[in-house]
């Protein structure tokens, strides 16, 4: 899809100083040679000023002499994910030459690295984006000169915004939910009704639909029996997003680690993108200011609002403004919480959500070098003999440390926590939800 060019003022060519330079050597060198009578002089600048003429009568005959240059670039894609990429071009007049440079953009490559040239009055640059959020393409530094090189004219095209949406990573967990809500959708209840699970093969009864009569068990019985189903139901899935702080990853970690904003962001697009396609209604709550609320709903239309909800999320819109609190949520709602766990309201929230009735699951989304002890083997207290005043790998060990009570509350009240490692992140604590629905109780006297 090619989007709407972006059109500037009328630009004319003007001679270059090369071309000047040629015509003056050029016509100086002639007039010393006929001056002083050294005709070698004429071999000198015969052909600077030769090239000066030449480049002039193409101009006149082409009808150029008053040449008007319009650059126009155009970006084939306005929405692209994390990991691909964007292709600029730029056009001029044909039959020029033209060279278009970009600025460098954090989190993003270019290609070709230093700008591109290209005849014919076009050329084309590709940027490939490695975060989400607003890919801003430019500004974009173009000059265009005839094909001699003799007249040129320069300008600076303003820049393009490319939006980039979080990667479309696939969970690898189970569909299921403990506890479905709902009358359709692809999750079994423990309600017999009308769907395609077989219960039981039991005696017709007045009222049962005739479709569902088991002829065979029918025909070598003698008796009218019918199948019984269990109803597949849809259920609620609430994602909830802690945008309080942003942490960033540990100075010694890799130059591409994630930070806590974008953990939290790929996880809520994964879970968002695996209930999507089991047919559930998916809505997103942030108890930060980064990331609107989105209402629930499902299909592809709910992910494309979820996405670009997510993908325009800055890192400090919402910063020293209280947080948002969900007052109630439906009971049985399938709750994530993507969260580093730093935060009293964040935590506050879990249990407001617990006290409703809904299941939670906690994504923890701790960058995973912040806090980490390892670093602390050897490390010297004293630099050129005086105590380090940067202690910044200490404390956030202990912070973490103190984190890991808080984790550990949150267990023993039946949350579930896991950290966010991938798609496969969510697996076994999806499973363990599975079976302790279908796990026998405990019956109360």
């Amino acid at each position: 899809m090619t989007s709407p060019s972006a059109q500037l003022d009328e630009l004319r060519t003007r001679p270059t100083a090369a071309l000047v330079r040629a015509a003056v050597a050029g016509g100086a060198a002639s007039a010393l040679a006929l001056v002083l009578g050294r005709p070698e002089l004429v071999l000198v600048g015969l052909p600077l000023l030769l090239w000066a003429l030449m480049a002039l009568a193409r101009r006149i005959a082409r009808g150029e002499e008053r040449t008007v240059v319009d650059p126009v670039r155009r970006v084939n894609r306005r929405s692209i994910e994390e990991g691909g990429s964007v292709a600029l071009s730029v056009r001029s007049a044909p039959g020029t030459l033209v060279a278009a440079t970009l600025p460098r953009i954090p989190r993003a490559a270019l290609a070709p690295r230093h700008g591109a040239l290209g005849g014919d009055g076009a050329v084309r640059l590709h940027v490939t984006s490695h975060r989400w959020g607003r890919l801003r393409v430019g500004p974009v530094h173009v000059l265009v000169a005839d094909a001699l090189g003799a007249y040129r004219a320069q300008r600076t095209l303003p820049p393009a915004d490319v939006q980039v949406v979080p990667a479309s990573t696939v969970l690898d967990a189970p569909v299921s939910v403990p506890t479905p809500i709902g009358v359709s959708g692809v999750h079994l209840s423990r309600r017999r009704g009308d769907g395609t699970a077989l219960s039981e093969v039991r005696a017709f009864r007045p009222g049962d639909r005739l479709h569902r009569i088991n002829w065979r068990v029918t025909s070598r019985t003698g008796e009218l029996h019918t199948n019984a189903t269990f109803t597949e139901q849809d259920t609620d899935v609430l994602v909830v997003t802690d945008t309080l702080a942003d942490v960033g990853p540990a100075p010694w970690a890799a130059p591409d680690a994630p930070s806590s904003l974008d953990m939290t962001v790929r996880a809520t697009s994964a879970i968002a993108r695996h209930y999507l396609a089991a047919g559930d209604r998916v809505s997103l709550f942030d108890i930060g200011h980064l990331i609107g609320p989105v209402a629930p709903g499902s299909g592809p239309r709910q992910l494309r609002v979820l996405t670009t909800a997510l993908s325009r999320a800055g890192r400090d819109d919402g910063a020293g403004r209280p947080a948002r609190r969900l007052h109630t949520v439906r009971p049985g709602t399938l709750t994530a919480v993507c969260s580093p766990l730093l935060s009293r309201d964040a935590i506050a929230q879990i249990g407001v959500l617990v006290a409703h009735g809904a299941d939670v699951i906690v994504v923890d989304t701790l960058p995973p070098s912040v806090g980490d002890a390892s670093v602390l083997a050897g490390r010297p207290l004293r630099v050129d003999g005086q105590v380090s005043d940067r202690f910044w790998p200490e404390a956030w060990a202990m912070r973490r440390m103190q984190r890991e009570r808080t984790v550990r509350e949150l267990r023993e009240a039946g949350v579930p926590v896991t950290a966010w490692e991938g798609p496969s992140s969510l697996a076994p604590v999806l499973l363990s939800l599975s079976v302790a629905r279908t796990a026998p109780r405990r019956r109360r006297s």
